[in-house]
């Protein structure tokens, strides 16, 4: 993920401190987290790159909205990557993030938003989908300690 420099309040120069903090604050989350936890972090991302690309839409910084859909484009690489290719869901969802990739691309090529939201929808199924799956797991893993 990359950072971008904040303005201070006080002098309006970007603040490198607090730029690190974050740095440092987010890698060590990612460092921490769970397999579980980190795939739910790249959906989490993924959403806000797709809403970030959506709303620089509404601008004229070409620049902005080819940054939010390039790097939505690496996170659905990344999560497309691992899957097995040999199995019935691994192919499946290689084919939707296939087509999700490839809507991302001519969406920043044609610079045309309306192709975003058939994306946004379906990366929010599936997250929603791991999010139960995950709840689910973490439910049955108590119980089984507990019982």
């Amino acid at each position: 993920m990359t950072l971008t420099s904040t303005p201070t309040p006080s002098s309006g120069t970007p603040d490198r401190g607090a730029d690190a903090q974050l740095a440092r604050y987010l890698a060590d989350q990612v460092r921490t987290a769970t397999p579980v936890q980190r795939l739910l972090m790249l959906f989490d991302q993924l959403r806000r790159d797709l809403l970030r690309a959506e709303a620089a839409f509404a601008g004229t910084d070409l620049k902005e909205i080819s940054d939010h859909l390039v790097h939505a484009q690496e996170v659905i690489q990344a999560l497309r990557d691992p899957l097995d290719p040999g199995t019935d869901l691994g192919r499946s969802l290689r084919g939707v993030y296939g087509f999700c990739l490839e809507h991302l691309v001519q969406a920043n090529l044609r610079k045309d938003p309306a192709m975003l939201p058939a994306v946004r929808e379906i990366v929010e199924r599936i997250a929603e989908a791991n999010r139960t799956a995950a709840a689910q797991c973490a439910a049955t893993s108590e119980a089984a300690r507990a019982g």
